[in-house]
């Protein structure tokens, strides 16, 4: 008995695997697409709405945001400076003001005025000393100015610092 079930596996043992082999699907009918977009299309454009309304459900939420941080004060202001300062080069910056951020960083918000003759494009740098010493030195690089033209620059220090003074130097 136990020599017939040797030979039955042997014998099952020495034919080759059943070989299963996938159906080719066939490719979808053209003339039923013709008429409208593709799937993909669709899918794509109804992304594509889904994404603009949340950006309009999201941006009254954003003014709301705003109209309330203008509101509560979250700005401290430190001094301002009426008077507009030569910094070179034909570029006058002032009036300035400095205040500080709800997280205790300095913003600093100024006009400038291209008083030469000639397109400038300069680099500002405000240099704010604190009255513990520390140096704060914040850059804006501004977009060619006209002359006459004025514009209004509201530089952000990431550094934490209750300045007391201010300077601009520029670099053309």
């Amino acid at each position: 008995m136990f020599v017939i079930a040797l030979l039955a596996a042997g014998v099952l043992a020495a034919q080759p695997p059943a070989i299963y082999r996938k159906k080719p699907h066939r490719p979808p009918p053209t003339a039923a697409f013709a008429i409208g977009p593709s799937i993909a299309q669709e899918r794509a454009l109804r992304r594509r709405l889904r994404r603009l309304a949340r950006i309009k459900m999201l941006e009254p939420r954003q003014a709301m945001l705003l109209a309330f941080l203008a509101r509560s004060h979250t700005e401290t202001p430190l001094f301002e400076n009426s008077a507009a300062i030569d910094v070179g080069g034909g570029i006058l910056v002032g009036p300035t003001s400095v205040t500080l951020d709800f997280l205790g960083s300095p913003i600093i918000r100024a006009d400038v005025r291209n008083a030469s003759k000639v397109q400038v494009s300069p680099v500002l740098t405000a240099r704010l000393r604190t009255s513990d010493g520390q140096l704060l030195r914040v850059s804006v690089a501004i977009e060619p100015l006209e002359p006459g033209a004025t514009r209004r620059v509201e530089l952000l220090s990431p550094s934490r610092g209750r300045p007391t003074s201010l300077t601009w130097t520029s670099t053309p």
